[in-house]
């Protein structure tokens, strides 16, 4: 006869069942769990696979060529780090990406992260993430107090800067020779340049043409604007600033500069200098440097003499030439991980010093020079302390349109600028 199974074996069975069952499920949720846990203390990271999009934006020209090959290497050295994890890099003129913001924007073809302007920003503040809570005060610390006003406002932090550029003086001094023109000593005032830019304004007869040659240049762009670098001063009235009454006389004394200065972009600027050799005195930035030095290397070009900004009664200069990234908020906790940990990659000591490739500057403290063997970016570079100032000054967003009507002539009637 065949003997049944006791009530109490069976029971014993079922229970054993059902516990590997529950059991399983259970240790497989907490460990999912753990693996979207970032414990800070531990530094641990979290296991992730996928590709963060990058919307490269060229708001800020870079001295040499453009950003890409500094960029490349960075993201390539994460990616080795970090592998499963693609960074695609996307490269965008303004105006393309501001169409992806028109309107509703879809998040879903939005990137994660993106390029922000210093001057006003096509992105709505509510897409970015607060990066505040992910950056320690040691962190921020690190970054030039300059460079975090232009994205930490009211203890949101709305991007990281990554790089810098400046502004200086650069003279083409086969004009200066050819014209009996000498200057004494490393810097230069405002009587000198007045002086130099009045000499050096000339018709001269090439063949049957006449070509104007200018005693000074620059350029105006939506987000680069030098001429604001030697007119700002926030200590008062800014048309009794030594650097806006003596640019004001040129801009209206006719022939000293290019009529449509106030619209010139920096291409066609930086042409009419490095290439053309038709102006004098040029305020621009470190890429107008670079192309000198091209053209030096095919040949072509001239003597090339470079200063810093005058500081006669300021006690800081204007800086717009500020790069940082900006993170789109996102709802994968672990993807924002990888992005926000790639955005501090870009500061490492090893990426900042890099950036000598490109002819940029640190943005962080304690690395010392990136120069040292090239006296004329050397000379740039311990010159950039000077630049204190940003369009993200109160005193810019309150007088901006009256300071920018500088590059506006006027009629003998409408001047109220005494000589």
């Amino acid at each position: 006869m065949k003997k049944g199974i006791k009530p109490f074996t069976l029971f014993l069975f079922a229970f054993i069942v059902i516990y590997l069952v529950i059991g399983t499920k259970v240790f497989l949720l907490n460990s999912n769990h753990d693996d979207k846990r970032y414990n800070k203390d531990q530094g641990l990271k979290p296991k992730w696979t996928g590709v963060i999009t990058l919307w490269e934006i060229p708001y800020v020209e870079t001295g040499a060529s453009s950003s890409a090959n500094w960029l490349n290497t960075r993201v390539e050295k994460f990616e080795r780090e970090n592998p499963g994890v693609f960074i695609e890099v996307r490269r965008l003129t303004p105006q393309r990406a501001q169409m992806y913001f028109t309107g509703h924007a879809d998040k879903d073809i939005l990137p994660d992260i993106i390029s922000i302007p210093i001057y006003e920003d096509f992105v709505p503040s509510s897409l970015y993430e607060d990066l505040s809570p992910y950056f320690q005060v040691e962190e921020l610390n690190r970054i030039l107090p300059l460079a975090q006003r232009s994205v930490i406002k009211d203890n949101t932090m709305k991007g990281v800067p990554i790089m810098m550029g400046t502004y200086a003086l650069f003279l083409n001094k086969d004009m200066l020779q050819e014209n009996d023109i000498t200057i004494e000593g490393t810097e230069i005032d405002f009587a000198t340049l007045d002086r130099i830019v009045k000499k050096l304004s000339y018709v001269k007869k090439e063949n049957k043409n006449e070509i104007q040659y200018y005693g000074f240049g620059s350029y105006n762009s939506t987000y680069s604007k030098p001429i604001i670098s030697m007119i700002y001063n926030q200590s008062g009235k800014i048309q009794d600033d030594n650097g806006y009454r003596y640019i004001y006389s040129w801009i209206n004394d006719p022939n000293l500069v290019p009529e449509t200065i106030g619209n010139l972009d920096s291409s066609r600027a930086v042409r009419l200098f490095a290439d053309e050799a038709r102006i004098g005195v040029f305020l621009g930035n470190t890429r107008t440097l670079y192309k000198v030095r091209e053209a030096q290397a095919q040949g072509k070009g001239f003597d090339l003499g470079i200063y810093c900004l005058p500081m006669e009664g300021k006690d800081g200069l204007f800086q717009d030439q500020i790069v940082s990234y900006g993170l789109i908020k996102k709802d994968d906790d672990i993807k924002k991980y990888y992005c926000i940990a790639f955005l501090k990659s870009l500061l490492s000591d090893e990426a900042q010093r890099e950036l000598n490739k490109i002819g940029m500057f640190p943005i962080i403290n304690g690395i010392g020079s990136i120069y040292e063997d090239d006296p004329e970016m050397h000379m740039l570079e311990q010159n950039l302390a000077k630049f204190i100032y940003s369009p993200h000054e109160k005193f810019w967003q309150i007088y901006k349109y009256e300071i920018m009507d500088i590059l506006e002539p006027k009629s003998q009637g409408d001047s109220d600028i005494s000589d």
